[in-house]
């Protein structure tokens, strides 16, 4: 009776512990999944025009922020998503410095909430922005693969930050090379950085 009654006994602290094990794998895989999806979508379908002929495009996605990188006077958030194919990826999005045609754009717009925001230059950005966070990037592209030079009187930093695009030979297509997670040396112009994040 009594080598009976220790078995059951092992028996028992030997299922608590099993469970115990179990539970533990189950938190740790659903912390995980928490940490991995995103608070809100990375892509958005809405998007904006500017222009005489509505030539830029202003288009925004909301990856997580995981580093800050300056490189030959340029300034640059390091930012991760996961693409169409639900692979992580990295890419540069640009955010002031020295363009590739030679301009440069001293400050970016950080978008508050509303209409709230301010002009930072790049130390201060870093000092607003917090690693591990999703922030959304407006960034621009244009129709086609040219856009009208005139325009570039009137959109000083639009035509400073296309020469970006220019020399990747992107155009209107830097959403589709996001999505297929193409990142290899991309640069993405960001135009306004906002901790206003959307749903849709």
């Amino acid at each position: 009776m009594k080598s009976g009654g220790h078995s059951y006994l092992r028996f028992l602290v030997l299922l608590d512990v099993i469970l115990l094990v179990i539970l533990a794998v189950l938190l740790v895989m659903i912390r995980q999944i928490g940490s991995n999806a995103p608070a809100f979508p990375y892509f958005s379908s809405d998007y904006s025009t500017v222009g005489e002929r509505n030539e830029w495009i202003l288009k925004s996605f909301q990856p997580k922020l995981v580093g800050f990188e300056s490189k030959n006077n340029s300034n640059y958030l390091i930012a991760e998503y996961a693409d169409s194919g639900n692979r992580n990826k990295q890419v540069k999005i640009f955010v002031t410095g020295q363009t590739t045609s030679g301009s440069y754009i001293d400050k970016t717009f950080l978008h508050y909430a509303d209409r709230q925001g301010e002009w930072p230059e790049f130390g201060e950005l870093r000092k607003k922005l917090v690693k591990g966070k999703q922030v959304r990037i407006e960034y621009l592209t244009f129709n086609g693969s040219t856009y009208d030079r005139t325009s570039c009187q009137k959109y000083l930093n639009f035509c400073a930050l296309a020469s970006i695009l220019e020399n990747q030979n992107l155009g209107g297509k830097l959403e589709d090379t996001l999505k297929n997670g193409e990142t290899d040396d991309l640069i993405v112009p960001g135009n306004i950085i906002s901790l206003q994040l959307y749903e849709k």
